[in-house]
Parts: structure tokens; sequence; C-alpha cells
């Protein structure tokens, strides 16, 4: 499968970054995606531009969710020490 989904990749990045590839026509489209040589749900996500249907085939796993947790104010840190920050320096009398 890991092969599958660097080519198909590798294809959408030449898509985004080629102009020319982009204004393809629909059987010289066909015709590149063919020759992929990718599983039947990637090539026809890829044919018919069904971003879920490519997703899916490519992934295989569920949705993947990423979280980003914030403290609370209750939680916030005291002092600058304990966010990593240096206390001002004060002049020592000697």
């Amino acid at each position: 499968m890991g092969a599958h989904v660097s080519n198909t990749i590798r294809f959408l990045e030449s898509m985004g970054a080629n102009a020319a590839m982009a204004r393809m026509s629909f059987a010289e489209y066909q015709a590149a995606v063919e020759g992929l040589s990718l599983e039947c749900g990637a090539e026809t996500g890829l044919l018919e531009k069904d971003v879920l249907k490519l997703s899916e085939s490519l992934s295989k796993r569920e949705t993947l969710y990423c979280l980003i947790f914030s403290p609370s104010e209750d939680e916030q840190p005291e002092s600058p020490e304990q966010e990593g920050e240096t206390p001002e320096e004060t002049p020592v009398s000697e």
C-alpha cells in the first residue's frame, strides 16, 4: 500500500506545481492516472475527483483529530521562571 500512497501524493504534488498538468484534457488526465497503476479505490477517487473516496482509499483508518489544550486561568504560571523567562537582573551592592 505504501507505494500507491507515495505515487498518488507525488502525482497530486505534480498537478499542483505544474500549470500545464492542471490544464490537461480529461483524456490526458485519465491516461496519466491510469499510468500510475494505483489500487482501484485510489484510481477511482482521482478519476472522479472525489476527495472523500481518495482519502478513504489511502488512509484505511477512521478520521484523525488533533486537539490542543491550553491551561485554564487557574493553571497559569505565577512567575516568569516557570514560563522559561529570566527574571530582571537587579544590581548587587558591594
